[in-house]
This record gives structure tokens, sequence and C-alpha cells, in this order.
């Protein structure tokens, strides 16, 4: 049984590490702004979808940062990070990507993308595959999905023109990317980074969430060392709409990496317990 000196400090640690420390690097002569919870050898960098900045990771970076460096950034256009006129597709990604981690000496890190940052996440793992330690794709669109999506669906199965102008700069940049960012996509060859697959709750329904449901196995295909998850309860933003199970699936996917020494268990503010892991050096 937890005293309540254990669960006070454990709970004074979890909302010391809460707080994010902003910080901004140079990548190619501008400004990337990031967010850093926790300190470690080991490093996850997590990669946003489209229209989200690092923000929409503020309620897992701190539960994932026990022991470990936690690292989530703004592409150009979104937040604190300067916009970039040019083409934002999956090769502009992964070369400002390459850039953060030497600007921030990190050394094979554990990605983590959400949506499109899931598809930029697994085009760097599969073009630098020696610059990756694991992968987790969180509701990450598979290879060919659209062309599915319009023979099976045949409606919303691509992103309305007029809805870009509500995103912000490099939120429409990649929008206009996007055919370019799928061929990419396509021509990435996948590998053998080990990869956890989170995905949507089952609902049992067909429509679009059936077809996305049944299409995350190409994920699997072209990621061997993948295992694929479905949410117990959820939509699109897993890491959200479930996140004491995001965070205890993202745990246990970096246990199995080998890198974790032990499990530590903390209290919520109002009493809700949860697990988070220490890194091992």
């Amino acid at each position: 049984m937890r005293t309540p000196m254990i669960g006070g400090v454990a709970a004074a640690v979890l909302l010391a590490a809460s707080w994010a420390n902003a910080g901004e690097v140079m990548v190619d002569g501008r400004k990337v702004a990031y967010r850093e919870w926790g300190a470690g050898d080991r490093t996850l960098v997590m990669v946003s979808g489209l229209g989200d900045g690092a923000e929409t990771f503020d309620g897992v970076g701190p539960r994932l940062a026990q022991g470990l460096r936690v690292i989530a950034y703004d592409r150009a256009g979104y937040g604190g990070s300067a916009d970039d006129p040019g083409v934002h597709d999956a090769v502009r990604a992964e070369a400002e990507l390459k850039g953060l981690l030497a600007a921030l000496n990190i050394q094979r890190p554990v990605l983590l993308g959400h949506s499109l940052g899931g598809v930029f996440a697994a085009h760097f793992a599969a073009r630098n595959p020696r610059e990756v330690a694991g992968l987790v794709l969180e509701e990450t669109r598979p290879t060919g999905f659209t062309d599915a999506c319009k023979v099976k669906i045949k409606r919303g199965c691509e992103f309305p023109p007029l809805l870009k102008y509500a995103f912000p700069p490099g939120g429409r940049r990649e929008i206009e990317a996007l055919s370019l960012t799928e061929r990419q996509e396509a021509e990435a060859a996948g590998g053998a980074t080990p990869t956890l697959i989170l995905t949507r709750a089952n609902t049992g329904q067909g429509g679009f969430d059936g077809l996305w449901l049944s299409q995350q196995a190409k994920l699997v295909q072209r990621w061997p060392a993948a295992r694929l998850v479905a949410a117990p309860k959820g939509g699109h933003y897993v890491h959200r709409d479930a996140r004491d199970w995001f965070v205890s699936e993202v745990s246990s996917f970096l246990t199995a990496l080998g890198v974790v020494s032990k499990k530590v268990v903390y209290t919520l503010p109002g009493g809700e317990a949860a697990d988070a892991r220490v890194w091992s050096g």
C-alpha cells in the first residue's frame, strides 16, 4: 500500500515534469521552436499532425518524460517556428527533422508521429534506418488509402481545398504538397525498425472508419517488425481521447525496446493512478 508521503513525492515529481522547457534552434538559417520535458540519455521526438504544433502533445509529453528526454517541435510555419515559402513535402520535413536532431545533439531517437506527422516520421525512418531506434505511428494514413477510399467510400477522401485557409501557413503549404508527399511515401521502402502502430477504436461500423482500420494493416506490411493496436475508445486523436491507454502502450513499447530500467508509479492530480517508466542510461 502506498503511503501518503510516497504518493505526495510522486505527485510532486510529476508536477515538476509537467512544465515544458521552451526553446529554439536555428536549422538552415531558420528558427525552429520546440518543447522539452524531462532529461536522460535517450530521447523520444514527437511529430505533430496536420494543423497542430508541439502543443498537441502537452497532455502526454510530461507523462512519458520520467527519466527520458522528450521533444516536440513546431514545423515551419507553425507556432513559434519561422515560415518557409518552399514546398512542404516529406523530403522537406525529413531535412528539417535531421537539422533539429543535429542542433539538439540527439542520436538515434524513438520517433512518434501523429497523422501526417506519422507519415513524416515513417519517411524519415525509411530513409535513415540507422538513425532511428524505434517508431510509433499514431493514426497514420497508409500508402494508397486515398485511392482505396475513392473506390469504396467515394466521398470525403480528399482534403477540401478551401479548408486549407483555416490552417496556419505551414499547414496550408503541407496541404498543397499532399500529393507529392503521398508519392514520396509510396517510394519509401519501410524497413525493419521496431514499430508500434496505434489507431482509433474499432466501433464495428463500416464506412470511413471501417476502411481506415482495415487499411492500417498495410502499415504492418511496410514495417514487418510492427505491432498494430486499436484504442479502446476515441477517434483520430488517440493521444487525447484515450490518454492513459496511449501512455501505457507507448511506455510498454519503449520497455520492449530494452531501454527501460524500471517502472515508476505516480499519482495524477485528483488521485488518478498512472504509470511511467524510467529509461536506462
